[in-house]
């Protein structure tokens, strides 16, 4: 979707609203985590205040992960707010600040898609956790230990330390 300049600028000020769906199938292909998603509904305004052009809202959605630690799947529900601020490709704030985050204007629209999918992507986790203190598997018997408590003894010493525990198991005794 895109949005026209000369719309926003007929509104004088006033925000307009937009509504549109991603394509969940490109955002799948492009998150190598992500197993599934509903459609991404996006819903927000756009604005021009002085020279500058404002563009916000959320985007949702279902995103169907494969848990990092415990293998379970589960399903992420996504909201995700995006803030994105225009001014035109000559505008002097442009050239004033290299490391503003508003973004120069292409032509005599906004662009939504590609950017509303780069929101959405950056939002979603690289590393995704069916909870935030998942216990993951058993290194040694592959139990779920959010599942069920195993009973190995998964105490792992540096080789380059052995020698300090054997002293410390006869000061013990």
């Amino acid at each position: 979707m895109n949005i026209k300049l000369t719309e926003l600028e007929h509104r004088k000020g006033e925000p307009l609203p937009f509504q549109l769906t991603l394509d969940a199938t490109e955002l799948k292909n492009r998150h190598d985590e992500i197993r599934g998603i509903s459609p991404v509904e996006a819903k927000g305004e756009a604005v021009q205040l002085g020279n500058l052009y404002y563009v916000k809202g959320d985007l949702k959605a279902d995103v169907d992960f494969v848990c990092a630690r415990c293998l379970t799947p589960f399903t992420h529900h996504a909201k995700v707010a995006f803030s994105e601020t225009f001014a035109p490709e000559d505008d002097p704030i442009l050239q004033e600040d290299e490391d503003s985050d508003i973004l120069p204007l292409e032509g005599d629209e906004i662009k939504l898609d590609a950017l509303l999918q780069e929101d959405f992507l950056l939002a979603m986790p690289t590393f995704p956790l069916c909870e935030e203190d998942c216990k993951g598997l058993c290194p040694s018997c592959g139990v779920n230990r959010n599942e069920v408590a195993c009973s190995c003894k998964n105490e792992r010493i540096d080789p380059r330390l052995a020698g300090l525990a054997d002293l410390f198991k006869d000061s013990n005794k």
